[in-house]
């Protein structure tokens, strides 16, 4: 097996278009899922303008005015939920009735059908207010109201050849990566760990990459866990739990769940909501006494299993916030020797390994040692390949002489910085681009005297080019995280949820600040976007020009507004909660969450976690008034005390168990 590990060099220290504020910018792919095309085939489609549903493949195509057509991705259930209401468009379509189409001999709950809806007019564009596609009759169903045409059009066809995205830079990488792939389909598993200082194009290289990897295997899975920062690194294997609950709503999902009930059922009864009832009364006598060891083993075996036949791609961005529990499985994955079709990326920022006890650290070094490991530099740009990046939609087209070197100098080669800094010039006036030929509209020694001299700056300079209301609503956002509900932000923040919703996407259109996320399925039933922002460093200028204050209060209102809407599940969202009543100077109910969060991590066989998260609930116990404080503390040390995890080799274990004794 072999193991890469991709880092940045010498330095210190998660949408598409060409010059994007964000490093995924840096792709100049126009779409996601966009192939390339070959010769076109005549099939049976379903046309509704600018639309064709392509029935054989599964596939929603836009015209565009260019003439080239644009693949829509869709997910197979949301596919299914369209072409259900399409086949029977112009009537009534209730919500048993697509149940019953899409979910045949399966229970699921009703919001399943909301859900898929929500991801289907995202892809249409279309307005449940003033709908073009698809009406809602409210507590009756839904109906298709466009004009749907029967037609054996000529389909666009993906070519077999690899999809070229012009990454700049990368091309040594993206080959590497593509290597790797064909290696994990041939039984042999690979990790691979991308790292590099913010906003070297982590992120953008995995995007470049799974994109090419869809047009040369369209079956292959790739599923995503993010690590937080902040109470993300309290849970419990949090990316890999994220990551599994994606292939357990994905196209394979009962293959999945049916594999984890007979190989891993410890990790099955993280998902409540996907318990049979036969599951809900065999899991608990399954799984009694089950340990850490048995949770590794198990989930091992299981992906073994589920990467029997295709390949998966796991991916963990941000591993510089990752959980030890987390730690602990990527080392049995790395060194696990039964063949799998598997690949795990996983990103990092190195200086966050260097300058801290990080428990990543010393497994990075043990796999280098034992020859399991390859490191590959993601390097700053040079000059010439800013240059290549500024000509890229018009290869031919003369750039100014200079311009490439003073972007260069002001971003030292790191994608992040230069297209911001190509993003203030233009919204100065500064340059332009014209038919893809760049124009300097002052001259060069004038640029280089307005252009700010660190990336803060310049995304301060393009916050305040913002309204009062986007600013104010992006401030709140920040405080909510670096992914947000707009539920919840929009509650926090005194708007309308429509109007917060709109208010995103048009940001997220013009200034590339956010981009929409996955849709959240609230425990009401009802389901609400998620945005989230292109780079945890917007998200870090955003929280920090706050004063200390204002932050708390927002804080403890995010905390108070998911209290109310997980108010049957806490224990669902327990570190949230209790980052937010900390950071809210809220210190009962931060406790009272920390706690929570230690019963989830029990739960989870993660005894050091559990301990670890007691011990900071501990910590706190100082921030009350000397009356509750004793009591606070007697609490939280017997809960320690009774953890299972083993007292006699953990000399703080028998501390604690002193302590109370001490006080009889």
């Amino acid at each position: 097996m072999n193991i890469a590990i991709t880092k940045s060099g010498n330095t210190t220290t998660p949408s598409m278009r060409p010059h994007a504020v964000t490093e995924r910018g840096l792709n100049k792919m126009q779409n996601a899922g966009a192939p390339a095309y070959a010769a076109r085939i005549d099939i049976g489609m379903k046309e509704f303008s600018p639309f064709r549903l392509d029935t054989r493949n599964q596939w929603l195509w836009r015209s565009r005015d260019a003439g080239d057509d644009e693949r829509i991705l869709l997910t197979p259930k949301a596919f299914a939920v369209l072409l259900y209401l399409v086949e029977h468009a112009g009537r009534l379509v209730t919500e048993d009735e697509l149940l019953n189409a899409v979910w045949p001999d399966t229970y699921v709950q009703p919001q399943a059908v909301k859900s898929q809806l929500f991801d289907v007019r995202r892809a249409l564009g279309d307005n449940p207010k003033t709908p073009l596609f698809i009406e809602t009759l409210p507590k009756r169903g839904y109906r298709f109201i466009a004009a749907v045409n029967e037609s054996r059009s000529a389909a666009p066809a993906i070519s077999s050849t690899v999809v070229q995205s012009s990454l700049v830079g990368r091309d040594r990488e993206l080959a590497k990566l593509r290597n790797c792939l064909r290696m994990a389909s041939a039984g042999q598993r690979q990790i691979l760990l991308i790292t590099g200082e913010p906003g070297i194009g982590k992120t953008a290289l995995i995007d470049a990459f799974q994109h090419q990897a869809a047009s040369d295997a369209p079956d292959l899975r790739v599923v995503r866990g993010q690590c937080v920062e902040g109470y993300g690194g309290q849970e419990a294997y949090y990316p890999m739990l994220e990551a599994l609950g994606q292939l357990c709503r994905g196209a394979e999902a009962d293959p999945v769940v049916q594999i984890l009930a007979a190989q891993a059922p410890t990790w099955l009864v993280q998902f409540p909501a996907l318990l049979k009832p036969e599951h809900r009364e065999l899991l608990p006598r399954e799984i009694l006494g089950a340990t850490r060891e048995r949770m590794l083993r198990e989930i091992g075996d299981a992906l073994e299993t589920i990467t029997s036949r295709t390949p998966l791609v796991l991916v963990f961005e941000d591993l510089q916030w990752v959980d030890h529990s987390t730690v602990d499985l990527l080392s049995a994955l790395a060194r696990g020797r039964a063949s799998a079709k598997l690949m795990l990326i996983a990103t990092y920022r190195p200086v966050d390994l260097v300058l801290s006890n990080h428990p990543f650290k010393a497994l990075k070094h043990d796999l280098l040692g034992r020859q399991l490991c390859r490191e590959i530099a993601l390097e700053p740009f040079s000059e010439a390949e800013v240059s290549e990046y500024l000509t890229a939609a018009s290869p031919e087209a003369r750039l100014p002489a200079g311009l490439a070197g003073l972007i260069h100098r002001h971003s030292d080669g790191i994608p992040l910085f230069m297209v911001a800094a190509l993003d203030h010039m233009i919204q100065r006036g500064l340059i332009s681009c014209e038919n893809g030929s760049w124009q300097l509209r002052v001259a060069l020694e004038e640029i280089a005297l307005e252009v700010p001299e660190t990336l803060r700056e310049m995304i301060e300079a393009q916050i305040g080019r913002l309204s009062a209301d986007e600013q104010h609503a992006l401030e709140v956002a920040s405080v909510n995280g670096a992914a947000f509900s707009a539920r919840v932000s929009a509650a926090v923040s005194n708007f309308d949820p429509e109007d917060f919703e709109d208010l995103c996407d048009r940001l997220s259109r013009r200034h590339y600040i956010v981009r929409l996320a996955a849709s959240q399925q609230l425990p009401d039933g009802s389901v609400s976007p998620r945005y989230e922002f292109v780079h945890a460093l917007y998200r870090e200028v955003f929280y920090g020009r706050q004063p200390p204050g204002r932050r708390a209060k927002l804080h403890r209102r995010i905390g108070e507004q998911l209290e109310a809407l997980y108010s049957e599940q806490l224990s669902e969202v327990a570190p949230e909660l209790a980052h937010h009543f900390e950071e809210g100077s809220d210190w009962p109910r931060a406790m009272r969450y920390l706690r929570l969060g230690a019963e989830t991590a029990h739960r989870r066989f993660a005894h050091p976690e559990a301990a670890t998260i007691l011990r900071h609930a501990l910590e706190l116990t100082t921030k009350l008034p000397e009356a509750e404080r004793a009591v606070a503390q007697t609490e939280i040390l017997e809960k320690l005390a009774t953890t299972t995890y083993p007292a006699s080799s953990d000399p703080q274990a028998l501390d604690t168990c002193e302590t109370i004794g001490a006080r009889g």
